[in-house]
């Protein structure tokens, strides 16, 4: 199986837009999710690249999945993060390791070429597979919890 990555464009937004719509669909507690803003991300991320960037991930050729990433200072840990605010891969892709070696790709890459001081990686609490690969990687559970008002409807 051949995995590989490329920087999303504006024309792959209806699959993204399609992918996180289902993505979004499993969460339980984001099942009132509607307004999709892919576009808006895409257009964000390529003004400011510096920030972080949307990846589409293929297999073999074909669409597997996709990844948003993000960087930020952290204070508490005292340097730049590298956050992934999602990472989705097809149903009929899941399980065969693609979520798991883009994680170590992710951790591959800092320790050659060091530039973060940490990877962040989020999930809800009952995703138990993200949890258990997100464990499997040496990735600990980390005991914050976020709180999240939106200013903006």
């Amino acid at each position: 199986m051949n995995t590989s990555y490329r920087l999303a464009r504006l024309m792959d937004a209806e699959e993204l837009t399609i992918m996180s719509m289902e993505l979004y669909a499993e969460i339980n507690s984001r099942k009132d999710f509607t307004d999709n803003k892919i576009v808006a991300t895409l257009r964000f991320y390529e003004q400011h690249s510096n920030m972080g960037e949307v990846l589409m991930i293929e297999c073999d050729g074909d669409l597997a999945g996709y990844s948003i990433i993000f960087r930020f200072w952290s204070h508490e840990y005292g340097g730049l993060m590298l956050g992934v605010d999602e990472l989705y891969i097809k149903k009929k892709f899941r399980r065969s390791g693609i979520a798991k070696q883009f994680i170590d790709l992710l951790i591959a890459t800092e320790q050659s070429h060091p530039q973060f001081v940490g990877i962040e990686l989020e999930a809800h609490s009952n995703n138990t597979l993200a949890n258990k690969l997100f464990a499997s990687v040496g990735m600990p559970q980390n005991n914050n919890a976020h709180y999240i008002k939106l200013l903006k409807q």
